[in-house]
């Protein structure tokens, strides 16, 4: 019997292959696509259309904001008029909501509160997952977060940067199924003056500020809470004692150098589960700084791992500290610490410089009463350039005594991995620098 023989049929080249991918596909790659290319789909066809209306991520962001500018059509729209056209004809639910608006930079651009509030209506009506909010103002614009949105039980990942929060006096069932929130220039106000609200946030794990005004204003109760970050000036015991309410159970401390200023320590209790602590724009030209940073590690007996990034318009021309450092060191008192280290077994510090005798001592401590470590990652100032630097810096360090036979050494001027960006991926945001 003679072999059929199969024919090769040639591709039709008018044929649209894309609007044939699976649903799932499709709106993985609208993912991939600013908003306002995303939202063009839908007029390749309707299945394309079908896919925008059902597409749950919607980011009006700074590229967003200047691509209506250059754009404009003659019909006189304004940015709130093709928001209200893009999150009102959804056909499923927003599941991540992202609003970055500066109105400094376009004054033409800036929504009422009334639109913001519909927004955040509709929002905390349509199974909204996650929030990225930032709204700033230079009219007198001062934005309000909607109590639908701290209510929203849908909600579990915020970040809000801009609008103040009015507190509720009864706050029973804030951000109640929330696993991780942060804040950026907010303002926490309280509805009625008395004390503090207290918030119970069952599901909540990493808590982020930076740069608010009134935490004291409540108290939070979250037995979950693993990664804590205050990135702001503590101004009172108010805000210490605020922060003590969480040491003894999270698991990573972020903090600020200036923060450190008026810390009384002593009034901490002690972190048992703390495993990492990261100081950002810790000024080692600030004695209390310094000394109170010691204290704090006192508080860690079980701390792996330290990360600092140094403040370098702290430590320059200070010939009165630099020579106290030096005396410490030559007379061998700088071992400062009441106890050994006996889990830390990573350090890295940023910003490292060879012209602070108060960094040498900080390092000359840590060696010698951290039997665990094993690795130490010295990043030169990038204001010190020339390789020389970075070897002389190793120099200096290796001359001192360890603890550890197994703690290795790497000084490299090369900033490949600062603080401010793992505080990003962290939370989710940026850190000012």
């Amino acid at each position: 019997m003679a072999r059929r023989r199969r024919l090769k049929t040639l591709p039709d080249a008018s044929r649209d292959l894309i609007s044939e991918l699976p649903v799932e596909v499709k709106d993985r790659i609208l993912e991939y696509l600013p908003t306002r290319d995303a939202a063009r789909t839908a007029l390749l066809s309707r299945h394309w259309n079908h896919v925008w209306l059902q597409h749950e991520r919607l980011t009006f962001d700074c590229e967003f904001v200047q691509s209506f500018q250059q754009f404009q059509d003659d019909d006189g729209r304004t940015l709130v008029n093709i928001i209200n056209n893009i999150l009102f004809t959804r056909a499923g639910p927003v599941k991540k909501f992202t609003l970055e608006i500066d109105t400094e930079k376009d004054p033409l651009a800036s929504p009422q509160q009334s639109d913001f509030d519909r927004w955040c209506l509709f929002l905390s009506r349509n199974g909204v997952d996650e929030l990225n909010l930032s709204l700033y103002s230079d009219r007198g614009q001062d934005y309000q977060l909607p109590f639908c949105l701290l209510s929203c039980r849908t909600v579990k990942k915020v970040i809000v940067e801009g609008p103040f929060i009015n507190l509720p006096l009864n706050a029973c069932g804030i951000f109640s199924n929330v696993t991780s929130l942060a804040f950026l220039n907010v303002v926490f106000h309280r509805s009625v003056n008395g004390i503090a609200s207290s918030i119970s946030i069952p599901k909540l794990e990493k808590l982020a500020f930076e740069d608010c005004q009134g935490i004291n204003k409540f108290e939070i109760s979250s037995p979950k809470l693993e990664i804590l970050s205050v990135i702001s000036y503590i101004y009172d015991l108010v805000h210490a004692r605020w922060l003590a309410a969480h040491l003894k159970a999270i698991k990573t401390l972020w903090l600020c150098g200036s923060s450190l200023s008026c810390m009384h320590v002593s009034m901490l209790p002690t972190a048992i589960n703390l495993r990492v602590l990261k100081v950002y724009e810790l000024d080692f030209g600030c004695w209390n700084q310094f000394l109170v940073s010691m204290q704090l590690l006192q508080k860690c007996p079980n701390l792996c791992e330290l990360w600092i990034m140094a403040d370098e318009l702290g430590w320059e021309d200070d010939n009165e500290l630099n020579d106290a450092a030096s005396k410490l060191l030559e007379d061998g008192s700088g071992c400062l610490f009441i106890q050994e280290m006996q889990m830390l077994n990573t350090i890295k510090i940023e910003a490292f410089s060879d012209q602070s005798e108060l960094e040498m001592l900080f390092m000359k401590m840590l060696l010698s009463k951290s039997p665990a470590l094993e690795r130490v990652v010295i990043v030169k100032s990038w204001r010190r350039n020339a390789s020389e630097v970075v070897r002389k810096i190793q120099r200096k360090l290796e001359c001192f005594p360890r603890a550890s036979p197994n703690a290795q050494i790497v000084c490299t001027g090369n900033e490949y991995a600062r603080m401010s960006k793992d505080w990003m991926d962290t939370h989710g945001v940026r850190l000012v620098d």
